[in-house]
């Protein structure tokens, strides 16, 4: 028997690797060409075990026969053979430890909702500064205040310094004498000036209807109360100036907030819109392997209730949205929401306000810290003007009278000039309640000089350490925000594939939410810091 007639008895008995073509003749083996790799996420199952073969009886042979099992000149030995086979069904390929295995291709589910639609547009958008800034000086009823108040202060100087100015004053009249006609009516002591010797030295007589024309003029000449008084008003003027400037400081500061807050909610709703269309695709996930029998009806419910917040952070969003839009509104003076341009940066905004804005050299010519240093000294003039009503006056007079005669038209018959001194001995106590009143008024502006330095020094320090602090609190929220968004796209393959709970996906989108919210949050306190910052030592003189 030679190896072809052993190779035939060894197939019958399912030997693997027992070859069924000629050594040599470059065909697959019958074992090999079947065998298929496993799946790699499991390990291969080993081969069945090589049964024993029991050798054939060896016949009578020729002397030129070869004997079973020996093998012929141009063919390997069988068991040669058998052995490269069988190592080649027991082990698979070899694989790189490092190698992850291959996992299906992430689920993509389509999802709608009504709230996925973005928020709709402000009916009046900024697109500039300047545009802002001119609103802002037309509808603005605060500036509008301080300019009144301005006014005020520009009357009281004038009505001050007209105190010291001549005063002209006319009155005309006419009389009559209902009991006797004949007798002209010249009532006080015009009459008794006019009716007698002027009649009959001038030859005039009055009219029975008397009419009466009096001039009169005041000159102030010695009046320390009212001068000092204009020196009082010329810095009321000053102090009203400043609170001028304090008010543009302010509506400077309160417009830029309420651009970062418009900017920074516009970005809260689009990410809050992000959380939910994320939310739905986890929820269609959850419902997808509930279907195919893979999850169970709790996973469904938990991550439902993932799906309803994002839905609630979308509602509430929304409404920040339109109060933060309405708040820019009322900072213009207009009572429609306003909002940004799309696709302007908010950059742009607050450049616009650096440029209106200039810093000042030393925190004490600050417009509040100025007006309240003026007030101080407005209320210390006060006393000054109060002390001096002690003092006498001098004025000078003149009273020129006219009258209706008969025959003619009209007789000048009385003209006075004269000097009035006006010795303020006794009022009744009037002059010491304002004494008091005006001393207790510096004691006010005092404090309140006081207690402003204080505490825009303190405001003054935390605003630049709260630029530094916004900044690094900022950047961690940023790298929490992306470890987040790793987990939940971590822990949503491990959901896909079927090694994760609902309850690690749910938990993982809610840290992703909040962090997103923190992100967002943490950006809008640091450009508030920036803003505070920066107007905290500026004046704003537009």
């Amino acid at each position: 028997m030679n190896a072809l007639v052993f190779a035939a008895l060894l197939v019958p008995a399912g030997l693997p690797g027992a070859a069924t073509a000629q050594p040599g003749s470059g065909q697959s083996l019958p074992v090999l060409a079947q065998y298929t790799a496993p799946p790699q996420r499991a390990p291969p199952a080993p081969p069945p075990p090589t049964p024993s073969v029991a050798p054939p009886a060896a016949p009578t042979q020729a002397p030129n026969a070869q004997a079973p099992g020996t093998p012929t000149p141009n063919a390997p030995p069988p068991n040669a053979r058998q052995a490269p086979a069988s190592r080649s069904a027991r082990q698979p390929a070899a694989q790189n430890p490092d190698d992850v295995p291959e996992v299906p291709p992430p689920f993509q589910a389509n999802v709608s909702d009504p709230l996925l639609t973005p928020a709709p547009p402000a009916p009046q958008q900024l697109q500039s500064w300047n545009e802002a800034l001119t609103l802002l000086r037309q509808r603005s009823t605060d500036l509008q205040a301080a300019l009144g108040q301005i006014e005020v202060a520009a009357g009281t100087w004038r009505i001050a310094l007209a105190n010291l100015l001549p005063s002209v004053g006319g009155e005309l009249s006419a009389q009559y004498n209902i009991l006797n006609p004949n007798i002209p009516a010249v009532g006080g002591g015009v009459g008794g000036g006019v009716g007698g010797g002027v009649s009959g030295a001038e030859g005039f007589t009055p009219t029975q209807l008397l009419g009466i024309g009096v001039l009169t003029a005041n000159v102030p000449v010695v009046d320390l109360a009212n001068l000092y008084a204009l020196g009082s008003a010329k810095e009321s003027r000053r102090t009203a100036s400043l609170s001028l400037a304090e008010t543009r400081r302010q509506l400077t500061r309160g417009l830029a907030q309420a651009l970062v807050s418009v900017s920074s909610n516009e970005r809260l709703a689009e990410v809050n819109r992000v959380n939910l269309r994320t939310a739905l695709e986890r929820l269609a996930l959850a419902q997808r392997r509930y279907e195919l029998g893979a999850g169970t009806r709790l996973d469904v419910v938990r991550v439902e209730q993932d799906a309803q917040s994002a839905r609630r952070n979308v509602v509430t969003g929304d409404e920040n949205l339109r109060q933060a839009r309405e708040a820019l509104g009322l900072a213009l003076g207009t009572p429609s929401p306003v909002g940004i341009k799309p696709g302007l940066d908010l950059n742009t905004f607050l450049e616009g306000a650096n440029a209106a804005c200039r810093t000042l050299e030393s925190l004490e010519n600050r417009p509040d810290i100025a007006a309240a240093r003026s007030r101080q000294v407005v209320a210390e003039r006060a006393i000054g003007e109060v002390k001096r009503q002690y003092a006498p006056t001098l004025d000078i007079t003149s009273t020129t009278t006219g009258l209706t005669v008969n025959p003619g038209f009209a007789q000048v018959p009385i003209w006075n000039v004269g000097a009035s001194l006006v010795l303020p001995f006794w009022d009744g106590g009037a002059r010491e309640g304002l004494l008091r009143q005006a001393r207790g008024q510096l004691e006010q502006a005092r404090a309140d000089v006081t207690n402003r330095e204080r505490n825009i020094a303190v405001e003054v320090t935390q605003a630049k350490r709260a630029v530094q602090v916004t900044r690094a609190t900022r950047e961690l929220a940023d790298r929490e925000r992306k470890l987040a968004e790793e987990n939940d796209r971590l822990t949503r393959r491990s959901f896909e594939v079927g090694t994760g709970t609902s309850l690690e996906l749910v938990q993982s989108a809610g840290a992703l939410r909040q962090a997103e919210l923190e992100l967002v949050l943490r950006d809008f306190q640091f450009r508030q810091a920036l803003v505070d910052a920066f107007l905290s030592e500026a004046a704003c003189d537009w």
